[in-house]
């Protein structure tokens, strides 16, 4: 996107959902076994027990701006979409994997798996690693693109978008009694898997809707019309409200939704709300410097793993502060993992990415 079109709202959000997810996993994978069992850890825990499904927003957002980056390119070749993800993606992950193999003892069979992208992809033994979502991401982003090369956004492709988006949800709400997993189902398909090609399908789809709305809008000549009055107050209420139930959902789970789907239902209406630019949480966060951080989601993402096993060798080896002060623990936790994102996107993933593109410039 150019700068007059870039929705820093949505940049900020990518932002802020990167640090909810390293939240949730200290609290419930990697922090709980230093903190000598401090209630306050376990009520946060309880009471975030749905943030990780923050995750199939990011799987919207993605199918969402698979379809802009299709529409600017579309000449692009399918080597040259694969190439393009393996210059965006491979760079942190490798720096994640190797740290942890190199430094932390991380299995050397995995690390090679992950290096890959296969895990989660059904085709190896590790679905567990913080990782996972990047393999799946790879993957469907690239079937999702021949996809597109074979149907070019045609009624049929449509109908079998739908049909993938139906039975990745089916199959993970069942398996999951209402949530979203990343196991393997009967041994057939991996849950993980399938919410990618369920998640970024509903993104792909809204962003060909949503592009044929705001072209019809335009061609009406009424955008000044509407962007007043009753328009404008219904775009801030459901703002408000889609994104309250959300926030309600990940971090009250006392009052959050039994199935999970609902997260797929109303992120969408939120996203759509950030689209139009007329609400109030877009407005206060469509500016640069409120979205610039949006740059280092990825790094910090992906980063994190590497970063708790740092912890666990530093910080977290006074349990006594993690016991007796639990929110600076957890402060200071989400800072320096926030802090290695940024390291590693000005040091490995912008440099890399460059160099990447000017020497595999000719499969590009």
């Amino acid at each position: 996107m150019n700068t007059e079109k870039r929705y820093y709202n949505i940049e900020f959000l990518r932002f802020a959902f990167a640090i909810c997810i390293v939240y949730f996993h200290l609290l419930h994978s990697f922090m709980m076994d230093y903190t000598g069992n401090a209630d306050l850890y376990i009520r946060l825990a309880e009471q975030s027990k749905y943030a990780k499904y923050i995750v199939e927003c990011f799987f919207i957002i993605s199918g969402y701006f698979l379809y802009h980056t299709i529409q600017r390119h579309p000449e692009m070749t399918t080597q040259g979409f694969i190439m393009r993800r393996i210059i965006r993606l491979w760079p942190v992950l490798a720096c994640s994997i190797m740290i942890s193999a190199v430094f932390f003892g991380k299995s050397i069979y995995a690390s090679f798996v992950d290096l890959l992208f296969l895990q989660s992809s059904g085709l190896a033994t590790d679905w567990q690693g913080l990782n996972w979502y990047v393999s799946a991401f790879f993957v469907v982003e690239i079937f999702y693109f021949v996809l597109y090369k074979c149907f070019r956004n045609s009624a049929k492709m449509k109908l079998l978008i739908c049909m993938l988006i139906y039975f990745g949800y089916e199959i993970n709400i069942n398996a999951m009694d209402g949530g979203f997993g990343r196991k393997m189902f009967h041994g057939i398909i991996n849950l993980g898997m399938a919410r990618a090609v369920a998640g970024i399908g509903p993104g792909y789809l809204f962003a060909i809707e949503w592009a044929n709305f705001t072209a019809t809008w335009k061609k009406q000549k009424q955008v000044q019309e509407r962007t007043g009055g009753i328009e404008v107050w219904l775009i801030r209420v459901l703002e408000i409200l889609t994104l309250s139930m959300l926030l309600i959902d990940f971090f009250c789970s006392s009052k959050a939704y039994d199935n999970q789907f609902i997260v797929i239902i109303l992120f969408p209406v939120f996203f759509a709300c950030l689209l139009t630019r007329r609400g109030v949480f877009s407005k206060l966060t469509d500016h640069k410097m409120i979205g610039l951080p949006g740059r280092y989601a990825y790094s910090i993402y992906v980063m994190q793993e590497a970063v708790f096993a740092v912890l666990k060798r530093t910080l977290w080896k006074n349990t006594v502060f993690l016991h007796d002060y639990p929110v600076p623990a957890l402060t200071v936790s989400i800072l320096v993992t926030i802090m290695a994102g940024i390291v590693t996107y000005h040091l490995v993933e912008r440099p890399a990415t460059k160099v990447l593109k000017k020497r595999l410039q000719v499969y590009i």
